[in-house]
């Protein structure tokens, strides 16, 4: 997937969000022709995915025009990710069976009652009235081991869902990167375990995004918890996930493009010095991924055959980033740009 950053203007502040670099501390925007310029370099494969992103992208003064672009582009997949508030000013776009409508879903206790009204409105509208069941989903960040996510359990039995993406959040620029992952993802495990038991109750599939739980976490029990519900777990990507983390091209409003959110303080590239997202994608893998993956999260990591075998990176590379910039500053300091 190829991420467009609409605008880096939002109307929550969300304290886990991981573009906090960008969001709501610069007010770019990308432009139409900014944009036409993505779809362009983009459609070297119609095949790829795309993603519209933000900050929230139903701000961005122009986007009815942009769905309207990717409805009469050869995409066929485009994903809009969204807080909800304000995604009804997109209906008539959005009914388009190319687009995916995926709402980021905080409590009420976070957001306020107005704009959780707002969502579950919007929702109500999409599902039940619009026919949009199958393009609309719903996403959970878990970025505290003490957050009550009961809010979201009955939001999914409300509508009838039946899976869930779920985030583990990485640690933002604002908070503490410089952590070991592994006792991070155990701090977190509780809160996992106990979100997975109760999905799985109510036949809810649970499809995790990047940053996943390493597997060297899941216990027995863990195991016999997704065996007990195999056929839920049959619609989940919990047992077709490739732990490692690759890149994610997120292309910013002036055309820079940076691997993925969590490493966009460490480097960036223009989109214009390259021929297609092939090249990209080689490029931060020789770039960042390679180094990263030689930076060992934790002691541990060097005796796991599934680290040493490349099946695992543990976690997003984002814990590392403080490691690998000194890195890259020493290979340039020997004449080896890296």
């Amino acid at each position: 997937m190829a991420n467009l950053m609409l605008t880096k203007q939002c109307n929550l502040h969300c304290s886990y969000c991981f573009a906090n670099e960008f969001v709501n501390k610069q007010s770019d925007i990308m432009s139409f022709e900014q944009f036409e310029a993505c779809l362009r370099f983009l459609s070297s494969d119609p095949r790829e995915r795309i993603g519209l992103i933000g900050g929230e992208p139903t701000l961005h003064p122009d986007l009815k025009r942009m769905l309207g672009a990717l409805i009469d582009s050869p995409f066929q997949s485009v994903c809009l990710f969204t807080n909800g508030i304000l995604v009804d000013r997109y209906f008539n776009e959005l009914r388009n069976s190319k687009f995916q409508i995926l709402i980021n879903l905080n409590s009420q206790e976070q957001i306020g009652a107005a704009h959780y009204g707002k969502i579950m409105d919007n929702l109500d509208q999409m599902i039940n009235r619009l026919y949009m069941r199958d393009q609309v989903g719903l996403g959970l960040n878990l970025y505290d081991p003490n957050m009550d996510f009961s809010y979201m359990i009955e939001v999914l039995k409300r509508f009838r869902q039946k899976k869930l993406r779920i985030s583990v959040a990485v640690p933002n620029l604002e908070g503490n990167r410089q952590v070991d992952p592994l006792a991070y993802f155990k701090s977190m495990k509780p809160l996992v375990r106990s979100l997975l038991e109760q999905l799985l109750e109510i036949d809810v599939a649970p499809n995790f995004d990047c940053n996943y739980i390493p597997s060297c976490l899941l216990e027995p029990s863990d195991l016999e918890l997704f065996q007990t519900y195999q056929t839920t777990m049959e619609r989940s990507n919990l047992n077709r996930i490739n732990p490692i983390c690759s890149p994610v091209l997120d292309i910013l409003p002036d055309l820079q493009v940076v691997r993925c959110f969590g490493m966009s303080d460490l480097y960036k590239v223009s989109l214009m010095d390259f021929q297609n997202t092939e090249e990209l994608r080689r490029h931060f893998l020789l770039e960042v991924d390679a180094p990263a993956y030689h930076i060992l999260p934790n002691e541990a990591c060097a005796q796991c055959r599934q680290y040493l075998s490349g099946k695992c990176s543990c976690g997003c590379y984002a814990y590392r980033t403080h490691r690998l910039k000194a890195l890259r500053q020493t290979l340039k300091e020997q004449g080896i740009q890296p």
